[in-house]
C-alpha cells in the first residue's frame, strides 16, 4: 500500500516539477519579450532625442548664421595657367548696401566681393589639380567685422577635366618553348572617358609595350565610339600582338590617350616581371583603372589614390 502511495506521489512530484519548467520557460521567454521591448522603446527613444538634438543645432546654428544663401560654381577652366574660374555669392540677413563690405577669404588669401542685386559675389582664380578651402566670408561696416564660416572645399577637377578610365579585356596566354617564352594579347582596350561635355572627346590612342624598360612595340588601336552623351564616351580598340620573352623580363604595358588640350591621360594594363618558373608575377597588387594624367609637356598633372 505504502509502495502504492509512494508511486502516486513520485508521478505527481514530476508532474509538478515539469509544469513549472513550463511555466518558467514562459517566463523566461516573457522576460526576454520584455527586455527586448524595452531595449526597442529604449533605441527609439535615442534615436528621436538625437533627432531633436540635431534639429536644435541647426536651427540654431541658422539663427546665428550670418547668410540666408550662400553658393558656389566652377564656371571655367584655363588650360595654359592649370586654373579653375570659381564663381561664388553669398547674401547676408542683414546688411547696409552703403555701408557693409564683404570679402571672402580662401586659401589664406582675402577677395574683396561686389554686391550685386542683393548678392555679394566673388570670381575667383584657383588650381586646377589642387583642394581649394573657402574658409569663411567677413563683412565689415563702420570698423565692425562679422565673420561667417562657410568651409567649402573645392576640387575643381572634378567638375571640369575630363575623367578616363582605361581597361583591358581579353587574353594574357604564353606558350613555352626550351629557350623562349611567347606571350600573345589578343582582345580589346576599352576607354570610358568622361568628357563633362568641356571636351569634345579623343585625338589621339596608343598602346605601348615596355620590356625591361625598352620599348617594345607601339601601336595605335582603331578605336570605335560605342556609346556618347553630354557627359561621357565610351570607346573600344582591338589588341592582338605576340612577342618572345626570357624568365627574369619586366614587361609593362599602358594605353596612353590625348584629349584636344594636349593632356595625356595614361592607363595601366599590366606590370609584371616573369618569375623563374616562367609565370607572370605582377608588381603591384592592382591597377587603378583611373588613369594618370600629364600636360603636353609629360609633367604629372593627376594621379589617382
Amino acid at each position: 500500500m505504502n509502495s502504492k502511495w509512494q508511486k502516486t506521489i513520485n508521478i505527481l512530484t514530476l508532474a509538478l516539477l515539469v509544469i513549472c519548467f513550463i511555466k518558467i520557460g514562459w517566463l523566461q521567454g516573457d522576460i526576454r519579450n520584455l527586455q527586448n521591448t524595452v531595449n526597442n522603446n529604449r533605441s527609439m527613444l535615442q534615436s528621436s532625442i538625437d533627432s531633436i538634438s540635431s534639429r536644435i543645432r541647426y536651427e540654431m546654428e541658422q539663427a546665428n548664421n550670418l547668410l540666408s544663401d550662400s553658393r558656389w560654381n566652377t564656371v571655367g577652366m584655363d588650360v595654359k595657367n592649370k586654373t579653375a574660374t570659381l564663381y561664388c555669392y553669398v547674401v547676408p540677413k542683414v546688411y547696409n548696401p552703403e555701408k557693409t563690405v564683404a570679402a571672402i577669404v580662401y586659401n589664406n588669401n582675402k577677395l574683396p566681393m561686389t554686391l550685386e542685386s542683393g548678392r555679394y559675389i566673388a570670381e575667383i582664380d584657383i588650381p586646377l589639380f589642387e583642394d581649394c578651402q573657402i574658409d569663411t566670408v567677413q563683412f565689415e561696416e563702420d570698423g565692425t567685422i562679422r565673420t561667417q564660416k562657410l568651409n567649402w572645399v573645392i576640387n575643381p577637377r572634378y567638375d571640369l577635366v575630363p575623367t578616363a578610365y582605361i581597361n583591358y579585356s581579353g587574353s594574357q596566354t604564353q606558350n613555352y618553348s626550351s629557350t623562349n617564352i611567347t606571350r600573345t594579347y589578343k582582345g580589346a582596350v576599352e576607354i570610358d572617358f568622361e568628357h563633362k561635355d568641356f571636351v569634345k572627346g579623343i585625338v589621339d590612342a596608343e598602346v605601348v609595350l615596355l620590356v625591361n624598360g625598352k620599348e617594345e612595340w607601339r601601336y595605335k588601336p582603331v578605336l570605335e565610339e560605342l556609346h556618347r552623351d553630354d557627359y561621357i564616351a565610351h570607346y573600344k580598340g582591338d589588341i592582338d600582338y605576340r612577342f618572345d620573352l626570357q624568365k627574369g623580363d619586366t614587361i609593362k604595358m599602358y594605353v596612353e590617350i590625348i584629349d584636344e588640350n594636349g593632356w595625356k591621360y595614361r592607363g595601366i594594363l599590366e606590370d609584371a616581371t616573369i618569375s623563374e618558373k616562367g609565370n607572370p608575377i605582377p608588381n603591384s597588387e592592382h591597377y587603378h583603372s583611373e588613369a594618370e594624367i600629364y600636360d603636353a609637356d609629360g609633367n604629372l598633372l593627376f594621379q589617382p589614390y
